[in-house]
């Protein structure tokens, strides 16, 4: 099943897709601030973020940047 809007069917399943889409937002979510967390600990110690953090999920595979 690649594309998570289609069951196995290959038919759109608007009720697997809104449950999807939900978890996908909580996911990124805790992506961020897991992000402002660790900008904040740099902030306390008096230091300075130079360069983009690339982070990737290891459950979802996706990489944010």
């Amino acid at each position: 099943m690649n594309r998570y809007w289609e069951n196995q069917s290959g038919v759109y399943d608007p009720t697997a897709t809104k449950v999807i889409e939900k978890e996908n937002k909580a996911r990124n979510k805790e992506v961020h601030d897991t992000i402002s967390q660790i900008k904040n600990i740099l902030k306390d110690k008096d230091l300075v973020l130079i360069k983009r953090m690339v982070i990737k999920d290891k459950q979802t595979k996706k990489v944010y940047k």
